[in-house]
Order: structure tokens, then C-alpha cells, then sequence
């Protein structure tokens, strides 16, 4: 009798210890104001994980949260990770969140049309990593064959292979890791679009397809234009006339200027399309996968010219005095 009693008194301790309103429970009058950064390493004990709560000010009672763990049944199933817990949850909940795993996550969005560099810089500015270890790795990361070239003019090999989206990442992940999350981000929408298929199909580039895309991403303010962008890029490297794309200008020079100047056009770099036939040496930017499958399925056309007006909009011309007209025609407003 009395060895039952003794075991119906712990079952009772154990039901108030696992109740959120009992004092063990409740953590609000020791809690820290605000949230605190928690990680759980692998292999990290309930008691571990308990007293690192503990110190940080979350949990009042290191021995409740472990019979809370224990009551609910998840006392083996508290997961690794980083965990923003906020000041004054109670064990119940503290303990859902951590068998859930429900881990911090930080946003990172890569634009369209961005650059390794200005990647990098803007991972650095949001406190995600250093840019300069970014810009490192990046130069000769090519975990994808169609990524690889031997071309020492190419700055970085996973320029333009980086895929433009919104990134939900674990704190504490690494310039590394994000890297590889980036290009293999861009792999799998290679495949799960058909890209891969039809450049196969067609005996194409890929590296050549995303070097012409980045172009088409970077000239385009419009999507609906990037087909026909597209059309006289490729109908100018048909007939052998360079690409004369300002975007390409831009990206050798390292900084997106309002205004190519004429010196600008005269820069001798193999990046310079004015003055160099086909494709630079690589991709000038991350292009989206609209701009990919613009050059894929280009407008077929016969200009040759386009200008920006204004508005962002082109206005397409076939021959060169059709092209200075138009520039000045938009300079005098018509």
C-alpha cells in the first residue's frame, strides 16, 4: 500500500509539474525581457538543453522542463538546432516548439540581375556572412559541369548561376553553405523547368544560354520585352556584328553608371561587347528564368537597334539611321 501511494504521489508531481499553470511550469517571473538565441547541438541531453535554458534566463526550473518533456512524451525528441525562444513561455511550450523544431529562420532575397558582388555585399549588410568570404569562394566554385570553364578572364565561375529567390535560412548558416544553397537552388529549377531537356535536345551551351540570359535579364525592364531582346542579340552574333550590350560595360566596370560614356565603350576588356564579337568570357549577372527562356524561344525579328526611352520600354529599329532618329526623337520627347 504504501509503495503505491508513494508511486501515486510522483504521478501527481509529475501531472503539476506538466501543468502550464503551476508555478514549476511557469516561467514568466524569472524570464528575461525579449527573446534569447538558443542552439541545440546534436546530441545534447533534455538535461542539457535544460540548463542551457536555464542559464539563458528561459526556464526557472531546470527539473521541470525536464518532467515536462518526460510527461508529454517527448523528452527523446527535442531536435538540434537554433531556436529563437521568447522570454515567458512556460515548459509545455517550450518543449513543443523544440520537439517540432521549430528553428529560427532568417529571409534572404538575391534579386534578379544580381551579381556575385552585390550578393555578397548585401549578405554582409543583413549580417548573414562576410562579403569578402563570399566573393572568395565564389570565384571558383563550379560544382556543375556546364559551370566549368577555363578562362582566366572569367572573375567568378559561379557568376550567373545563382538563383534570384527569397531564402528562408537557418542562423549561423555559412558564406559556404549559402553559396551552395544558391547555385544548387538554380540547378534544381534548371531541371524542374525543362531547360536542361530543351538545351540538350537542341545541343546548345547551358553556360552559353545563362551567359545570353544575364544580358537579356540585365537590358530588360520589362519581361514582356526580353523575348524580342533576345532576338537581336542572337541575330547580331548570327551575322557576325558584336553584341553592344552597355551591360556588359557595367559589369566591367564594377558599378551600375547612369551613363555609358564613348571612353567606356573603349575599355579593352574581353568583357567589352562593343568592341569584341560573341559572348563575353561568362555571365554578367543572375538571370531569371523568364530571360532564360526568352533566349530559348527569342522573337524572330530583323532589328538590329534598340534604345531605352524614358519609361524603361525600348524602341526596336532595323538599320543603324533608324537607330540614331530614335535616340533623337527620345531626346526631344517624341
Amino acid at each position: 500500500m504504501k509503495l503505491k501511494s508513494i508511486a501515486s504521489l510522483a504521478v501527481i508531481g509529475a501531472l503539476c509539474l506538466s501543468l502550464s499553470g503551476c508555478s514549476f511550469g511557469d516561467n514568466k517571473d524569472y524570464a528575461a525581457k525579449g527573446s534569447r538565441i538558443i542552439e541545440v547541438k546534436p546530441g545534447m541531453t533534455t538535461t542539457d538543453i535544460a540548463n542551457l535554458l536555464h542559464e539563458k534566463q528561459l526556464v526557472k526550473n531546470p527539473m521541470a522542463f525536464r518532467m515536462e518533456a518526460r510527461f508529454k512524451g517527448l523528452e527523446s525528441k527535442l531536435q538540434a538546432g537554433i531556436y529563437q525562444i521568447d522570454g515567458g513561455l512556460s515548459n509545455g511550450q517550450i518543449v513543443d516548439v523544440m520537439a517540432k523544431g521549430r528553428v529560427k529562420t532568417l529571409h534572404f532575397t538575391v534579386p534578379e540581375g544580381f551579381t556575385i558582388k552585390r550578393t555578397a555585399k548585401k549578405l554582409e549588410d543583413e549580417g548573414l556572412g562576410k562579403a569578402d568570404k563570399f566573393i572568395a569562394l565564389a570565384k571558383d566554385y563550379a560544382p556543375y559541369d556546364y559551370m566549368q570553364i577555363n578562362n582566366g578572364d572569367v572573375q567568378f565561375k559561379a557568376e550567373g548561376f545563382i538563383y534570384p529567390a527569397t531564402y528562408d535560412l537557418p542562423v549561423g548558416i555559412s558564406e559556404e553553405q549559402l553559396l551552395k544553397l544558391l547555385v544548387d537552388q538554380f540547378d534544381k529549377m534548371l531541371t524542374s523547368s525543362g531547360v536542361k531537356k530543351t538545351v540538350e535536345e537542341r545541343n546548345l551551351n547551358l553556360r552559353d544560354v545563362v551567359n545570353m540570359a544575364s544580358m537579356v535579364e540585365m537590358e530588360a525592364v520589362f519581361a514582356d520585352e526580353q523575348p524580342r531582346i533576345a532576338g537581336v542579340f542572337l541575330k547580331r552574333v548570327e551575322i557576325g556584328m558584336p553584341i553592344q550590350s552597355d551591360t556588359t560595360i557595367q559589369y566591367l566596370l564594377g558599378e551600375q553608371k547612369e551613363i555609358v560614356t564613348y571612353a567606356d565603350l573603349k575599355i579593352q576588356s574581353p568583357y567589352n561587347t562593343y568592341i569584341n564579337a560573341g559572348l563575353p568570357p561568362g555571365p554578367i549577372a543572375c538571370p531569371s528564368l523568364k530571360a532564360i527562356k526568352a533566349v530559348l524561344n527569342p522573337e524572330k525579328t530583323d532589328y538590329l537597334y534598340f534604345v531605352a526611352e524614358k519609361d524603361g520600354h525600348h524602341r526596336f529599329t532595323k538599320t543603324y539611321a533608324e537607330h540614331l532618329k530614335a535616340i533623337d526623337d527620345i531626346e526631344k520627347g517624341k
